[in-house]
C-alpha cells in the first residue's frame, strides 16, 4: 500500500485515463483512502476498505475506518456499511464471515448483521503492517501479510489465535496475497533499504511460496516490476496492481501494462466478466476497469456509466 499523504476529496463522476488495451467503466466517488475492494460472489457486492477520513495514516489507530458495500450494477449502497476498525485493508470471503486485516489485528465481519462479530489479535505475535489476507477454501485456514515485519501469520480454520506462518526477508515486503492450490501467491511491494530513509523502496514481483515447504521463489522468469499490492487470478494469467498500473502477468512472469490507474491499491475482480475494481487511495474513488471476458466473451462492466448524481444520490459506474 502506496503512501500518501495529500487527500483530494473529489465529488461527481469521471472517467479515468486507460490505456486502449483495457476498457474503462468509470469511477465510483464517496469514499475515504479506500484500500481494497474484493467482489463477493455470495452476495453479489463490492465490499470497500476505507482507511478513514483526513491525510491517509495506514497505521492509525483510531476506530474510524469502515466498509463500504457497492452494489454488481455499481452503485455505492451504503458508505458507512460497518464502522468502528481502525484502518482496514485487506477482504476475504471466509464462511459466512468477511475477514478485515486491519492495524493489529484481524477482523471477523458477520456479513447478515452487518456488525463485527470478532477481533482477532495480531499485536501479541509483533505485527507491524498486516496488509492482506486470503483464505485456503480446502482447510479453512486464513493467511494475513504483514508487509512491515516480512511475514505471514496464519489463523487455522477453528481457531481463536493466529500463529506466525513464515518469517523471511525472501517476501520482499509481502503485500496482496492470494492462495492457488498447495502455492501461497504473494505480491510483494519490494524491500526497504533505509526503513523510513530517503532511500527509495525497491521494486517487487509476484512470488510463490509453497505451502507444503514454505520455499519461496519468483513467478516463473518474472523480474522485479514495481511496488505491487493487489493481485487476482483470472484463467491461467494474474491481474496485479501497483506503482500506478494494472498489469496481467502470465504464468512464466511476463507482464502487460493493461491499465494506467494513479494510486492504485488492491483490486477485486469480477471473474464473471473480467471487471475489475480498483480502489485509489487519497483520490477517494474506485475505479472499473474491464481486464478481460473471464471466459464468457467480451462484457461491458457495471451499467450506467456517465451520470452525475446530486449529493445523497446513488453513485452508479459502469
Amino acid at each position: 500500500m502506496r503512501r500518501i499523504f495529500v487527500v483530494a476529496l473529489l465529488v461527481g463522476l469521471v472517467a479515468p485515463g486507460i490505456p486502449a488495451g483495457a476498457h474503462t467503466g468509470g469511477t465510483v466517488k464517496g469514499f475515504e483512502n479506500p484500500e481494497s475492494a474484493p467482489w463477493d460472489p455470495v452476495t453479489g457486492k463490492f465490499y470497500v476498505s476505507n482507511i478513514g477520513p483526513g491525510p491517509i495514516n495506514p497505521l492509525g489507530r483510531e476506530p474510524d475506518g469502515y466498509l463500504s458495500k457497492v452494489s454488481a450494477a455499481g452503485f455505492l449502497e451504503t458508505a458507512k456499511w460497518v464502522t468502528g476498525l481502525r484502518s482496514p485493508k485487506g477482504i476475504h470471503r471466509w464462511g459466512d464471515d468477511l475477514l478485515v486485516a486491519d492495524v493489529g489485528q484481524l477482523v471477523v465481519i458477520d456479513v447478515a448483521g452487518a456488525k463485527i462479530r470478532r477481533t482477532i489479535d495480531l499485536d501479541g505475535l509483533g505485527a507491524k503492517f498486516p496488509n492482506d489476507v486470503t483464505v485456503d477454501d480446502r482447510t479453512g485456514d486464513a493467511y494475513v501479510s504483514d508487509t512491515g515485519r516480512n511475514a505471514i501469520y496464519r489463523l487455522p480454520a477453528g481457531a481463536s489465535a493466529a500463529e506466525v506462518w513464515l518469517e523471511s526477508d525472501k517476501l520482499d515486503g509481502p503485500n496482496g496475497v492470494f492462495l492457488d492450490g498447495g502455492t501461497l501467491m504473494v505480491a510483494s511491494y519490494g524491500q526497504d533499504p533505509d526503513g523510513d530513509g530517503p532511500a527509495a523502496r525497491a521494486p517487487g514481483r509476484l512470488l510463490a511460496v509453497d505451502l507444503a515447504t514454505k520455499a519461496i521463489h519468483p513467478l516463473g522468469d518474472m523480474a522485479p516490476l514495481g511496488n505491487l499490492d493487489g493481485l487476482e487470478k483470472l484463467g491461467s494469467d494474474w491481474i496485479v496492481t501497483g506503482s500506478d498500473h494494472v498489469w496481467k502477468v502470465t504464468p512464466d512472469g511476463k507482464a502487460t501494462e493493461l491499465a494506467k490507474v494513479a494510486n492504485a491499491a488492491d483490486l477485486g475482480l469480477r471473474r464473471g466478466d473480467g471487471v475489475a475494481a480498483v480502489p485509489t487511495l487519497s483520490d477517494n474513488t474506485v475505479q472499473f476497469v474491464t481486464v478481460g471476458d473471464g471466459g464468457g466473451g467480451a462484457q461491458p462492466p457495471p451499467a450506467g456509466a456517465g451520470s452525475s448524481r446530486r449529493a445523497g444520490a446513488p453513485r452508479q459506474v459502469r
